[in-house]
Order: C-alpha cells, then structure tokens, then sequence
C-alpha cells in the first residue's frame, strides 16, 4: 500500500532512474522492521488515496510531456542520447559508497544491495524480481515487471524512459563499486521479457 511518505519517494525534485536514483534512494528509506520482497502491492491506501500504480503515473504523465516536447525541439534522434548522459551525470553522484574492504568487494555491494537499496518501499513495490546468482565473484538479478518500464511504455515514451530510468545504472554501478561492472543485454523498458542485472567482480 501506498502512504503519503512513500508517495515522496516518487516525486524527487529531479529525474528518477530504476536502481540508480540517488534521489529515490535517499528519499525511500525503509523502516527497520521492513524487508526485502518481490510482491508489488496494488491496493489503495486511505492515506494517499493512491495505489503504487496511479502514483507513477500521476508523477510521470508532466515530465514525459515535457520531455516529449524537448525531443521535438532538440531532435528525436539526439534527444536520448543527451538525457542518458545527463542520467549518468547525475547517477555517478551515488548517495551511498560501499566502503572499500580488501577482498570483500562483491560481499560488500551484496549486502548493500539486498539489506540498504531494494528492501526500500519503493523498490518492493514497483519491482518484481527473482535472484538468479549470489556469489563472491557475481550478483545477478531477473526482474519479471517494473512500474517505471510499464508507466512510461503505457505514454509510448520507452526511449525516454530507458534514458531517463535504466542508463544511468552503469554509472551507479560504478560509483557504489570501481571493482564491479554491470552486464545487461534485456530491459522491459524496450520491451524484453525481463530485465537481467548481472553486476560482476572485475580482477
């Protein structure tokens, strides 16, 4: 469900990425006795009156429109490319660094991942998702849905959304961990069955 402080986590100042927000990440803090789940819940809340899904949308609709507009007037053909590199810009400012170990690279991006970023209200809820692989050499992730994906296909905005949203995570990537490297060939924001994260140790 969907209370006023989670709808917070939604409306950054700024343009919101799928794993590399800094803005969602620092706004979406979880409650100590909150953990990681995969279930994406969609039931209204009395609060916010909102559920998860017309919250993305209510937040999104203006900045595709607007980004929509910039398009046309920058050019469709170059308008992605430059709000991408805009996303990286913004996304290798990480809001949390894992702090560097000797030997527990990959242990320590894990436990960021799995204990500080996706138990976050805002990541349970609008992600589902499988661990595929959990090693010391490698981290894999299959997401099976995700709101951003479906919010900004439903306005025919893939391109941007994938700029705006699913770019920038390389860049996080690296500025959580230089040792570890991001690889993924699918997304469900251009219309793959899944996303498919694999984040790598790098000797």
């Amino acid at each position: 469900m969907l209370n006023r402080r989670d709808l917070l986590s939604i409306l950054p100042a700024g343009a919101a990425t799928c794993l590399g927000c800094a803005g969602l990440s620092l706004c979406a803090q979880k409650s100590p006795d909150q953990t990681a789940s995969t279930a994406a819940p969609t039931g209204p809340d009395a609060s916010a009156g909102m559920t998860w899904q017309q919250a993305f949308k209510f937040r999104y609709k203006g900045y595709i429109h607007v980004m929509k507009r910039l398009s046309s007037l920058i050019g469709d053909d170059k308008f992605p490319a430059l709000l991408g590199e805009a996303t990286s810009e913004a996304s290798s400012e990480a809001p949390m660094k894992v702090k560097p170990e000797p030997g527990r690279d990959m242990e320590n991006f894990i436990s960021y991942f799995l204990n500080e970023l996706m138990p976050a209200p805002i990541y349970r809820s609008a992600l589902t998702w499988d661990i595929v692989e959990k090693s010391s050499t490698a981290l894999e992730f299959r997401f099976s849905q995700c709101l951003w994906a479906e919010t900004f296909r439903a306005e025919d905005a893939a391109e941007i959304g994938y700029a705006t949203v699913c770019y920038g995570d390389y860049a996080y990537t690296k500025a959580i961990s230089p040792r570890i490297k991001l690889i993924r060939t699918k997304t469900l924001m251009q219309g793959h069955d899944c996303c498919n994260h694999r984040f790598v140790l790098e000797s």
